[in-house]
């Protein structure tokens, strides 16, 4: 099967936007926790990169930029990446899974612990992954 990564970062800067915007406001920490986080955990994970040779892991602070920009709403940006997700469960692997849950627990606790809003996200996630 052949995987478009780049598609799927489009959609994970869409699921860690709404994470960090589950509560109307994206905080710096979060922000900074998810390049964290692109550059420990994502960019090596496979060697993909777009036609201009940037590597493909960076749209997920591409399109998570371009939420904040936009002010998209958290619902919003969910349904994006559940959309997504429904239409292309194949190329999604227990080991993809687990990571995505973890950089979005991680992203939403990074400011002050989970609030209410991100633990709501959190648990749809959890359930779109069953």
């Amino acid at each position: 099967m052949n995987i478009n990564y780049q598609k799927i970062y489009e959609q994970l800067g869409n699921l860690f936007y709404c994470i960090a915007a589950a509560d109307n406001n994206v905080k710096p920490q979060e922000v900074a926790k998810l390049k964290e986080i692109i550059d420990s955990d994502w960019l090596p994970l496979e060697d993909s990169t777009d036609e201009f040779g940037v590597d493909a892991a960076h749209y997920i602070f591409i399109t998570f930029d371009y939420q904040l920009a936009e002010s998209a709403t958290a619902r919003e940006s969910f349904k994006l990446f559940a959309d997504y997700y429904k239409a292309h469960k194949s190329a999604f692997s227990k080991d993809l899974k687990r990571k995505i849950s973890s950089t979005a627990t991680t992203i939403a606790n990074s400011f002050g612990g989970t609030n209410k809003s991100e633990l709501t996200y959190l648990t749809q996630l959890q359930q779109l992954f069953k």
